[in-house]
């Protein structure tokens, strides 16, 4: 039997009668698809209830999968707090089997509208007042019908395969532009799979010339697509790279056949009621790559969701690597102080050397903008001051600190950190002013990215440096009573943090570029400061309120790197609190005529999300 007779129609009448929150760091109000079979939770459940399907019945069916299995976008919509029902019962799950991304298609049963990709887009719009929620997540994957059906005129030889990639592609193009037009922030596009590469297009199926036809339809059209959305900033989702990796590794994946049908035919409604009793084996719903010809299984749905969320979670998961320098900085700057406060107090032109040590903490909670981080800061400075004239003190330090930050089940990484300052301060009675400017390196290690995908764990591994410049001033006023000096003071931090491009290995099809992403920071200090002298030694205390100045949006832009380049996107970053307190307690004193030593424990509170402390200790000597 020919091709034309034997797998068209058969790929049509099944497509006529089936149609075809767990806490995350990133966070969407709402999550809305569209698309055809490979995305659809169910559009065509009122049609198995008109068939005789029994309404309880029909609830766990309706799906191009293993029912009752949920596809990927019911997964998705799931995690980033969407409503996973299809459109027809008033969910945002807008996809409908069968449907093309314009125009009629043979493969809607008869009794439903057809709805292509620009009508559930209509749909959509008009549901939300023409306008598309800039914090929602949207999703489009279509393409495959208008290949399916036109395959028998491209095998044939009567129609241009050319003319209806750039027609499909170019109308989920437009699409996609009508929804970053109407206010869509976040897209993702899904690619085709490898059509050559599914049991109803193998070369068992239609022969070498036919499968081989099948994918280079699949690779033209994912190329005409790409490269027509690029620089758009959609989420490019990978579909062909991420199925030829499963493929290529099904053991890792448990499956244990990729070229077979999971579902026996289970007429009237075919793959729409295919349920555990209609399965070829037991199990086949995960250990089958596929469901039937074209569709995949309720396990490949379950990667393919993964594969999603890790392109999401995976530049969030990043943006506390341009965070943790500013709790590194923060610490060096206290061992600053010793040798400041040191080089006041010495004869004029006489140096003092100091070296002080900090070790703390730098936590930040699981939130809507970050996931969970664990930071053990250690760092170390040495360096010289002198007071060179009855009112100023000038000095220089090097520093090197480093931070281990765990990220529990999205990764970690380590930081080490070597910085050069200057310092000088101005003291005329009760008013001083303070300046410290400081430059480093940073270089990041054993960086590491956590990708599950479905029973598969791999580690996504990279390296990269980057740089943090400072500048820090402080104006106060001590008044003396006494042993007693208490005053006012104000500060300002400034700080600009880059972190420099890096590629991922280690995960395959989920591994990504990360872009270079930087934080700028202004941080203004109010704060009271006191200190009381007994003999040889001095306790103080100092607290200070915070506020932060550029605090605005932040993002970190990728691209897999299966991809072309020009598809980069932007998911969000850490963005923290605008203001808390810090407070400090410690002592400082002198041991013999030239050696002092000092110690502090600093701690920042009322910082939401936010878990970070300090110990410092220090010991000078004097010429």
């Amino acid at each position: 039997m020919s091709f034309k007779k034997r797998v068209i129609p058969a790929l049509i009448a099944s497509a006529m009668l089936m149609g075809a929150p767990a806490a995350h760091a990133v966070q969407f109000s709402g999550v809305f698809v569209f698309g055809d079979s490979l995305s659809d939770s169910g559009f065509y459940r009122p049609f198995l209830v008109a068939i005789g399907t029994p309404s309880a019945t029909a609830a766990g069916l309706g799906r191009f999968t293993t029912n009752p299995g949920p596809v990927w976008a019911e997964l998705i919509a799931q995690t980033y707090g969407g409503n996973a029902a299809p459109s027809n019962a008033g969910g945002g799950i807008y996809a409908q089997g069968g449907a093309r991304a314009q125009g009629a298609s043979a493969s809607t049963p008869p009794g439903f509208a057809q709805r292509p990709v620009t009508t559930q887009i209509d749909e959509y719009l008009a549901s939300a007042g023409g306008s598309a929620n800039p914090r929602a997540l949207y999703a489009v994957w279509a393409g495959a019908n208008d290949i399916f059906q036109n395959f028998a005129g491209i095998a044939g030889g009567t129609v241009n395969p050319t003319n209806v990639i750039n027609t499909a592609a170019g109308t989920e193009i437009a699409q996609i532009a009508r929804l970053r037009a109407a206010g869509a922030r976040y897209i993702m596009v899904f690619n085709l799979p490898d059509l050559g590469s599914t049991p109803s297009f193998a070369p068992s199926a239609i022969g070498a010339a036919g499968s081989a036809a099948a994918s280079s339809l699949s690779l033209g059209y994912n190329a005409t697509l790409f490269a027509g959305l690029a620089g758009t900033k959609v989420i490019p989702v990978d579909a062909f790279a991420l199925f030829a990796d499963v493929k290529a590794n099904a053991a890792a994946f448990g499956f244990t056949n990729t070229t077979g049908m999971a579902c026996n035919a289970t007429p009237p409604a075919g793959l729409l009621s295919c349920g555990p009793g209609n399965l070829v084996a037991t199990g086949a719903a995960t250990s089958f790559l596929f469901a039937d010809g074209v569709h995949p299984t309720t396990g490949s749905h379950a990667i393919l969701a993964d594969f999603v969320k890790s392109l999401i979670e995976g530049p969030n998961t990043y943006s506390t690597m341009s965070e943790v320098p500013l709790s590194t900085r923060a610490a060096h700057i206290r061992t600053l102080d010793e040798g400041l406060q040191a080089g006041q107090r010495a004869e004029i032109g006489k140096l003092v050397a100091f070296a002080a040590g900090d070790g703390g903490k730098y936590d930040i909670s699981l939130n809507p903008l970050s996931p969970q981080s664990n930071t053990k800061n250690r760092g170390g400075t040495v360096g010289v001051s002198m007071r060179a004239s009855e009112i100023l003190t000038i000095g220089a330090a090097v520093g090197t600190s480093t931070a281990d930050t765990n990220l529990g089940s999205a990764g970690k990484f380590d930081l080490n950190e070597t910085a050069f300052s200057l310092f000088a301060s101005v003291k005329s009675e009760g008013f001083y002013g303070n300046f410290i400017a400081t430059s480093a390196d940073l270089k990041f290690k054993n960086v590491q990215r956590y990708v599950k995908l479905g029973i598969v764990n791999r580690v996504a591994s990279s390296s990269t440096n980057g740089s943090n410049v400072s500048m820090t001033f402080a104006l106060g006023y001590d008044f003396n009573v006494g042993a007693l000096s208490v005053g006012p003071f104000a500060s300002i931090t400034s700080q600009v943090v880059d972190v420099s491009a890096f590629t991922e290995t280690g995960s395959g099809s989920a591994d990504l570029n990360i872009f270079q992403q930087g934080r700028r920071s202004r941080v203004n200090s109010v704060g009271l400061r006191a200190s009381a002298a007994f003999g040889n030694w001095t306790p103080y205390a100092r607290v200070t309120v915070d506020k932060e100045t550029l605090n605005g949006e932040r993002f970190v832009t990728a691209n897999p790197v299966s991809v072309a380049a020009g598809l980069s996107y932007d998911i969000p970053g850490y963005r923290g609190d605008e203001s808390w307190v810090t407070g400090t307690i410690g002592i400082r004193g002198k041991i013999t005529e030239r050696i002092g030593v000092s110690l502090a424990y600093s701690a920042v509170s009322s910082k939401q999300n936010v878990k970070q402390d300090g110990v410092t200790a220090g010991v000078t000597f004097g010429f």
